[in-house]
């Protein structure tokens, strides 16, 4: 499983176990997804600022 399935996976079931919607989740992850830049090796950069700008 590559890191960014492991990010949207764990990200998703934060926000089921925060009882979230499936509406609700869905746009976590679309957002999270929009702001992966897939281009480069900043991956890592971009995925901790992902997860921890909902936090």
């Amino acid at each position: 499983m590559s890191d960014l399935e492991k990010l949207v996976r764990r990200r998703m079931q934060e926000e089921y176990a925060k009882g979230a919607s499936a509406e609700e989740i869905a746009k976590v992850v679309r957002d999270l997804l929009n702001g992966v830049d897939l281009s480069g090796n900043r991956f890592d950069a971009i995925a901790m600022r992902a997860t921890t700008d909902n936090e």
